[in-house]
């Protein structure tokens, strides 16, 4: 029997739950997506803790019908624009110079634990944190000394901070259901690390989650977690532009965008489709080209600042791939949008055949929706099985195995 662990991913529109096994393999036994609206969660803020408790609730006592269970983490996956990306120092004393030590994990964990003391603004917590390079003495960009012999060892690692009120708001909202989370989770960190290549991760990729109300983003290159942020903009801009621009009201907004956002229809489907949704009088009011460029323009937008804070933080030559998930992924031509800002190779993501084979065997639509679930899911799979002999298991803390996924052996 395997540790059960709990994943519960609080998305611009929904609380996606997940309630798995970490064995050799991993075995979900259950999950549950619920949809929320604006007064519940609100550009990755609660609103309101109850109303999350009852669709938290929901799905556990419909697993609790099937299985007793007591699980022995809880991870809480997030996005936040308040959360911000940082780096920091942090050492571990391992000899003298005439008598170099081999570097052991512990004093790989001492370094982590030790990057960790950093002054923070005050109300601020460090919720994640990774490790990203290591210096032995007078050697840099080592991917795991483990094993090496040094006087002084230094880790760099990437730190996620957040409000300590609004970490603890989600885990006070957990709490009203029976679960006690110990871990967090920043979306955009989990699925760098799992929802891209082994290639993609060494020669640069960014990688692009446009929800409801917030984009997610954040690089990985030569297997280093570089930048990670939150911004408080998403597909609903899209729906209140054609809003605005139209007349209409938000939901038929979003079935524009959906008919728009394909790459190919006729003019019989075009007319149908507006027919089904308008008053005849309406119709011709509707221009479809419009709809488009005000997609496209919202769109290039969001790439636009996100290519000008890559510049900003030298980033740019970084990245040799693209990569767009998420709800508004579903907008068919929103590579070529993204391909025209970034001059990159531009995908949309697509689950590979290993997530794929575990998406049908538990009934999970392979939907760009649940990227940002699924990568906390396998983050936290893979966090669990790699430190599985150790006593000390947190988010933020333990490494041990865990240095091997992330640099590789």
């Amino acid at each position: 029997m395997g540790e059960t662990f709990v994943v519960v991913d609080f998305c611009s529109s929904k609380i996606v739950t997940f309630i798995a096994e970490a064995n050799n393999e991993l075995k979900i036994k259950f999950w549950g997506n619920e949809p929320v609206d604006s007064d519940t969660i609100r550009q990755g803020q609660v609103y309101n803790l109850e109303n999350i408790a009852i669709k938290v609730r929901k799905t556990l006592n419909e697993f609790a019908k099937k299985s007793k269970f007591e699980p022995s983490r809880v991870f809480i996956s997030f996005a936040d624009p308040e959360a911000e990306f940082i780096t920091s120092i942090g050492m571990a004393a391992c000899g003298t110079p005439e008598n170099p030590a081999e570097i052991s994990e512990k004093h790989i964990e001492q370094a982590i634990k030790n990057s960790y003391a950093i002054k923070i603004e005050e109300g601020r917590s460090i919720a994640q944190a990774i490790p990203v390079r290591f210096n032995v003495d007078s050697k840099t960009d080592i991917k795991n000394p483990k094993g090496m012999l040094g006087v002084r060892l230094e880790v760099e690692s990437a730190l996620i901070t957040a409000k300590k009120s609004s970490l603890l708001n989600y885990k006070k909202a957990l709490e009203k259901t029976g679960l006690i989370a110990d871990g967090f989770i920043y979306q955009i960190v989990a699925q760098l690390y799992e929802l891209t290549s082994k290639e993609e991760k060494e020669n640069g990729v960014l990688l692009i989650d446009i929800g409801r109300d917030l984009t997610n983003y954040g690089v990985i290159a030569e297997n280093k977690l570089l930048f990670a942020e939150t911004l408080p903009v998403g597909g609903m801009n899209i729906n209140k532009d054609l809003k605005h621009y139209f007349g209409v009201t938000l939901d038929k907004a979003e079935e524009l965008k959906i008919f728009y956002g394909r790459d190919e229809y006729d003019d019989e489907q075009e007319l149908d489709f507006l027919n089904s949704i308008f008053p005849p009088g309406r119709v011709s009011r509707i221009k479809g080209e419009l709809v488009v460029q005000y997609i496209t323009e919202r769109l290039t937008d969001i790439f636009e600042y996100i290519k000008e804070k890559l510049i900003q933080n030298d980033l740019k030559d970084k990245i040799t791939f693209v990569k767009i998930t998420g709800g508004t992924s579903e907008i068919e031509y929103i590579d070529r949008i993204a391909e025209n800002v970034f001059n990159i190779t531009t995908e949309i993501y697509r689950p590979n055949e290993e997530l794929e084979e575990l998406l049908a065997k538990n009934n999970i639509p392979p939907s760009n929706r649940l990227s940002s679930s699924l990568g906390a899911l396998l983050f936290a799979y893979k966090k669990l099985t790699s430190n599985q002999n150790s006593s000390e298991v947190k988010i933020v803390g333990n490494v041990k195995g865990f240095l091997r996924r992330i640099f590789g052996s």
